[in-house]
C-alpha cells in the first residue's frame, strides 16, 4: 500500500484524468474498490518492505527523572563535530522537533543508522525546555490528549521513547475559559467528560439546550474525520485521484467529506446565535491558529475531541520525551547533534537528494546518506535549503504559497515565588478573551501599529502553569512556580530589529516586547489576584525569538496555515511524507497537523513511506497484541 513511487510527479489534472480513462464513472464502487485493493497489493510486492519497528519488548516501565545536569547535557546538548558523525548513514534528519526525532526513532527500530541535526543548542524543537534565573520553562507542549494507557497515541509514543515517560492527567476541567474584561470575566470550565461538559453548558444556557445538544452531536459526527484526511497522505496519489473522481472517497470517508469544507462559523450558525455560547464552543481555535470563519469545522472538532476524553501533561516537562527518544537512536548507531545548522540539501547528478551541508564556526562540512528527511518546515526546505531550480519544479512548491504560513506568536515566561497551593494554581490551562466577538477583536488587534500597542488590551491570552501540572515539580523546584502566557502577534511589528543580534537588540525593541508582556501579566493578575507581586522574573519571546530558537521563518506558530484549503484533497495529497524529489522525505506538522500528536503521526507516515510498509496497521496489530497479553 505504501508503494507510492508510481506516478508521484503527476499534477492534479493528470492523475484525475488518468483515473477517468481507467475507470469510467459507471463502474460500480464495489468493483473499483476491489481493483484498488489488488493494485495496492501488487505495489507492495514491487519494493522490499522494511522491518517492523514495533514490539512489545521496546517498552520499559516508567523511570525516575534524571536530574543530573551533566547526564542531561550529554544527551540534549550533544554539540556537533565531524568526529561524532556516524559512518554509512541511512538517513539524515534536518531538525529535532518530535516529527524528526519520532521518525528517527522508528527507523532506528527498523535497523537504520540515522543522524539528526539540530541548529539550536538544545535538541527537541518545541519539546525543549530551558532554564533562566533559576526557573525551568517549557516551550511548546502544554497538554496532550488521548494518552491513557492502551490508547493508540500512547502506544505509538511509548514505542518511540521506550516507554519510560509518565503522563499524569490534568484536572477534569483541563481548560478554563474567561470571557469579558479581566476583572469581571465570566468563567466556563471545559470538562474532559462529554456528558458532564454538555450538562454544564445546558445549566449555564438553559434556553440554548437544543442548540447545545445539536452542537455536541456535530462534534461526535467528526470522530472519523481524521481517517479521511490521514488516508490522503497515505495512499498513492493516482489511487486517490481515482477514488476522488468516482466518488468512492466521499462514500468511504463520510465524516471528512461532510465537514472539511464547512467552516466552524457555519456550524455555529446552525446551532445558536448566542454570542457567549459561540465563544465557549470556539475557544480552542488558538490551538491551530485560524479563526472560526476560516477554519474547517472538521479540524476544529478533532482538536476539541482530542481533549474531551482526557488531557495530560508530561512528568518532568516536555524535554523528557526528548531525553528518552535520543538513546533509542543512539542504540542503533545513530546520533543527535546540536549546533549543526544545515545550510543546503545536496543533490547528485541524477537529481536525487543525497546529503546536507552543515556550517560551523570553523568549517563547512558535507555529510551524505541514502535519504534526507526534513523536519525544518516546508518553507525552510523549499525556499532555503533546496536548490531553487529543483524546488521550483516540485508539485509542493506552489502549494506552500497557496496555503500560506500561520500567524506568529509572542510568549511571556514568568517565574513566580510560591508553590501552586500558595498561588492558587490548578493543573489546567486558562483561555482569556476580552470580548465574545473573538474574531473581530483579534483582527482589530493585529491591525494595530507597534506604536499603538502600549497599554492596549490583549484580546486573546493562553496561560499555562507547567509547575502546577507536573507532580515532580515541587521536589525539583521547591518553593517556585512558573507561568507562560501566549498571544498572537504580527511578525511585522518586530521586523525592523531582525538583523540585530539575539539578546543584544535595541532598547526600543525591548520596550515594545516588555510592554506587551507586562500588559498580559496585568490582565492575568486581574483574573487571579493572588499572583500580584509574586513575579520574580519575566522574559518575553517575540516572533524574532521563535525564528532564532525554533527555526521558523517569520516566527509563525504552526508552520503552514491550517486553512480549509490545506485540508482539501488537491493540497493534502501533495503535502505528504514522500516528495517528488527522489531521496527527499518530509516529516513534522506541515504534512499533517500541528501539535505533539500531529508531529508523532507525521513521523509514522514518513517512516511508513521509507520502510514501504503500513505502519498504521502494524501499530494497530501491536495494540491488539498488548491488549491480549494484558
Amino acid at each position: 500500500m505504501m508503494a507510492s513511487t508510481v506516478m508521484t510527479t503527476l499534477a492534479d489534472v493528470q492523475f484525475y484524468l488518468w483515473g477517468l480513462t481507467l475507470y469510467p464513472v459507471s463502474v460500480s464502487c464495489v468493483c473499483i474498490t476491489a481493483a484498488l485493493g489488488l493494485i495496492c497489493l501488487w505495489g507492495k510486492g514491487k519494493h522490499e518492505r522494511g522491518r517492523n519497528p514495533f514490539s512489545v519488548e521496546h517498552v520499559k516501565p516508567i523511570v525516575d527523572i534524571v536530574t543530573d545536569k551533566d547526564t542531561r547535557r550529554k544527551i540534549l546538548k550533544n554539540k556537533f563535530s565531524v568526529a561524532k558523525v556516524p559512518d554509512d548513514l541511512d538517513d539524515i534528519v534536518i531538525g529535532s522537533g518530535f516529527g524528526g526525532l519520532g521518525v528517527a526513532s522508528l527507523l532506528s527500530r527498523a535497523g537504520h543508522k540515522v543522524l539528526v541535526l539540530e541548529q539550536h543548542g538544545r535538541a527537541g524543537g518545541s519539546c525543549h525546555t530551558f532554564h533562566e534565573k533559576g526557573y525551568e520553562f517549557d516551550t511548546g507542549i502544554h497538554y496532550v490528549g488521548n494518552m491513557a494507557p492502551g490508547s493508540t497515541d500512547r502506544i505509538l509514543i511509548d514505542q518511540m521513547t521506550g516507554g519510560g515517560v509518565d503522563y499524569p492527567p490534568m484536572d477534569e476541567a483541563f481548560d478554563t475559559v474567561f470571557l469579558g474584561e479581566p476583572d469581571k470575566a465570566r468563567v466556563y470550565d471545559i470538562l474532559s467528560d462529554r456528558t458532564k461538559f454538555e450538562a454544564s453548558l445546558v445549566k449555564r444556557f438553559p434556553e440554548e439546550e437544543e442548540g447545545i445538544r445539536k452542537m455536541m452531536q456535530y462534534f461526535k459526527d467528526c470522530h472519523g474525520f481524521m481517517e479521511g484526511y490521514f488516508v490522503l497522505k497515505f495512499l498513492p496519489k493516482w489511487i486517490i485521484g481515482i477514488m476522488t473522481y468516482t466518488g468512492i472517497y466521499n462514500k468511504l470517508f463520510k465524516s471528512y467529506a461532510k465537514y472539511v469544507s464547512v467552516t466552524t462559523k457555519e456550524i455555529l450558525d446552525r446551532c445558536t446565535e448566542n454570542k457567549e455560547l459561540r465563544a465557549v464552543f470556539t475557544y480552542i481555535f488558538g490551538d491551530y491558529g485560524i479563526v472560526p470563519s476560516q477554519s474547517s469545522f472538521g479540524l476544529h472538532a478533532i482538536v476539541l475531541n482530542h481533549y474531551l476524553d482526557g488531557a495530560y501533561y508530561i512528568r518532568g516537562g516536555s524535554s523528557e520525551v526528548v531525553m528518552h527518544t535520543i538513546p533509542v537512536i543512539q542504540a542503533a548507531g545513530g546520533q543527535v547533534l546540536t549546533k549543526a545548522s544545515v545550510s543546503k540539501i545536496l543533490m547528485n547528478s541524477l537529481g536525487q537528494a543525497h546529503g546536507v551541508e552543515v556550517k560551523t564556526k570553523d568549517a563547512t562540512v558535507q555529510i551524505y546518506a541514502k535519504r534526507i528527511i526534513s523536519d525544518a518546515g516546508l518553507v525552510n526546505t523549499f525556499f532555503r535549503l533546496l536548490p531553487q531550480e529543483i524546488a521550483s519544479k516540485s508539485c509542493i512548491y506552489p502549494m506552500i504559497k497557496q496555503v500560506g504560513s500561520s500567524l506568529a506568536f509572542l510568549t511571556a515566561f514568568i517565574g513566580l515565588k510560591g508553590t501552586k497551593e500558595e498561588l492558587g494554581l490548578k493543573s489546567h490551562n486558562m483561555w482569556a478573551f476580552t470580548r465574545t466577538d473573538q474574531e473581530d477583536a483579534i483582527n482589530e488587534y493585529l491591525a494595530l501599529s507597534p506604536e499603538e500597542l502600549d497599554g492596549y488590551g490583549i484580546p486573546l491570552m493562553f496561560a499555562s502553569f507547567p509547575s502546577a501540572k507536573d507532580p515532580s515539580w515541587e521536589k525539583r523546584n521547591p518553593g517556585k512556580s512558573t507561568c507562560l502566557i501566549i498571544t498572537l502577534a504580527k511578525s511585522e511589528w518586530f521586523t525592523r530589529w531582525k538583523d540585530e543580534k539575539v539578546k543584544r537588540r535595541s532598547d526600543e525593541y525591548n520596550d515594545l516586547k516588555n510592554s506587551i508582556g507586562r500588559q498580559m501579566w496585568d490582565q492575568l493578575i486581574k483574573i487571579n489576584p493572588r499572583l500580584e507581586g509574586k513575579e520574580e522574573f519575566i522574559e518575553v519571546g517575540t516572533p524574532l525569538s521563535n525564528a532564532h530558537y525554533l527555526g521558523s521563518t517569520e516566527g509563525e506558530m504552526y508552520g503552514l496555515q491550517h486553512s480549509t484549503e490545506r485540508l482539501l484533497a488537491p493540497a493534502a495529497v501533495h503535502l505528504r511524507a514522500e516528495t517528488d524529489i527522489p531521496g527527499l522525505y518530509l516529516t513534522g506538522q506541515d504534512i499533517l497537523t500541528a501539535g505533539f500528536t500531529g508531529a508523532s503521526f507525521s513521523a509514522l507516515l514518513c517512516a511508513s513511506s521509507i520502510l514501504n510498509r503500513n505502519l498504521h496497521d502494524d501499530l494497530s496489530q501491536l495494540a491488539k497484541d498488548m491488549k491480549k497479553s494484558a
